[in-house]
């Protein structure tokens, strides 16, 4: 009768230095991707170029107003950030706008509204996107971008 011929286990990487590093522990950790990500901030202001000048001075950013609209593009520049934008404002005051990308603005700005949310602005194209505003139930303005 032959013997059994046993597989040789690997050593367990336990307590490896490979086990324990930085890069594998991370990669455990990263929270899942949400949905309807936050694509674009926007601050609207009575004085746009007065405050693109402040924000320019004050943090550092970069930013072109060099279009038709002037409406002051600010690139994160790192790979975390997100891009946003100061523009005049519609309204007599000045408001802060954070901006998530759905499919579909229709079906979202239902759904918004049959949970007590109120239609700003429904589904337009605005030329470089299209977009749709709405209040949230506590009355904070918020944007959708058509992915």
């Amino acid at each position: 009768m032959a013997a059994k011929k046993t597989k040789k286990r690997a050593p367990s990487r336990k307590g490896s230095v490979a086990a324990k590093s930085p890069r594998r522990a991370a990669a455990k950790k990263t929270p899942p991707k949400n949905v309807n990500e936050i694509v674009h901030w926007e601050i609207q202001a009575r004085d746009p170029g007065k405050l693109q000048a402040f924000y320019a001075k004050a943090l550092g950013w970069k930013i072109n107003a060099n279009n038709p609209m002037q409406y002051g593009m600010v690139s994160s520049g790192g790979a975390d950030g997100i891009n946003g934008g100061i523009s005049g404002s519609p309204t007599s005051g000045s408001r802060v706008l954070v901006y998530a990308a759905v499919p579909s603005i229709p079906p979202v700005l239902a759904k918004i509204k049959s949970l007590g949310g109120k239609i700003v602005m429904p589904r337009m194209d605005v030329g470089p996107v299209v977009m749709g505003l709405y209040e949230d139930p506590e009355g904070n303005t918020m944007g959708l971008i058509e992915a």
